[in-house]
């Protein structure tokens, strides 16, 4: 018996969700209790405390999954736009850059080095304004041209962690979900930036970063052998597993955390494999249809819309 959270917008307002099944329930009506001491804040106060509420939401599924709790189920959402990006808001969004083998040889022409030799690459997002969730919701970025996807495993992180280690950094690892790390590969690798490479412009655009459809629960996920698939307008561009990892989740957080406090409900999103534009040539335009899917954590489909 698994479960996932998720937020949707019902009677216009986010609402924290419980999904057993196929069935969904607002967090309020079956585990009240997992939202205090401060509702307003949704699942973000869920993560907040996540060591107490962990157990009030494994018990309210058991009862919901086994009928001894009765609550009527929601509706599904009437659109897609309904289903939020989960979390309102993280208070930082940490990416991997260059992180699966595959990716740093077919797309980035790289292959002469050593692991042991070289240090991941990490960068931030802005959260309240790059985080959507599904439906139409990327606006696509008129300054550039070269408009680019990448599929990678969310981590939600659900204890406050410094300096942590390879032995207990997946103690702080609350769930996982679904990114979509949107990048204007023109301005990422501008000719008239002084060093020739901005992850600003390149990264941190408004709604760069598709998130959701919900969080499953650590416990739920097997990390290292999870399936990565994204297709455009229905073609598969991405198919890979996270065992392709250069760096593993655990070694992520201890050197993300050399430098920076990870809090709860921040997302680490841990890279992409082979098969991104950069690779092909083949870029983003409005009207295109982005669908990615991981194994056991649904599918984020979202699409590009031109901007007004």
């Amino acid at each position: 018996m698994t479960f996932s959270l998720a937020t949707w917008r019902i009677d216009d307002r986010p609402t924290p969700v419980l999904t057993v099944g196929d069935r969904s329930w607002a967090l309020a009506d079956v585990a009240p209790e997992a939202l205090q001491p401060d509702p307003a804040r949704g699942l973000m106060n869920v993560f907040d405390h996540w060591e107490r509420t962990e157990p009030l939401l494994l018990e309210a599924a058991e009862r919901l999954a086994d009928s001894t709790d009765t609550t009527v189920a929601l509706p599904a959402p009437a659109a897609l736009e309904d289903v939020l990006t989960p979390l309102q808001y993280p208070r930082k969004i940490v990416l991997t850059g260059a992180n699966y083998y595959d990716h740093m040889k077919n797309d980035g022409g790289h292959t002469d080095w050593e692991k042991d030799k070289k240090i991941p690459v990490f960068f931030l997002k802005p959260p309240t304004t790059t985080l959507v969730g599904p439906g139409r919701t990327v606006r696509y970025p008129e300054q550039s041209e070269k408009f680019d996807y990448e599929i990678e495993l969310a981590v939600v992180i659900g204890k406050r962690g410094r300096k942590l280690t390879l032995d207990n950094a997946m103690e702080h690892v609350a769930g996982y979900t679904i990114a979509i790390d949107l990048s204007a590969r023109d301005w990422q690798r501008h000719p008239k930036h002084l060093v020739k490479f901005d992850l600003f412009g390149g990264k941190a655009f408004d709604d760069s970063c598709p998130l959701g459809p919900a969080i499953v629960p650590a416990r739920f996920v097997d990390e290292d052998n999870l399936r990565l698939r994204f297709r455009l307008n229905g073609e598969l561009k991405q198919d890979a597993n996270t065992r392709d990892m250069i760096w593993s989740i655990p070694e992520q957080l201890v050197k993300i955390t050399e430098h920076v406090t990870l809090e709860p409900g921040d997302i680490v999103s841990t890279g992409t494999p082979a098969g991104v534009g950069l690779g092909t040539g083949q870029w983003m335009k409005p009207g295109d249809l982005m669908e990615g899917e991981i194994t056991g954590l649904g599918r984020l489909t979202a699409e590009i819309v031109k901007d007004q």
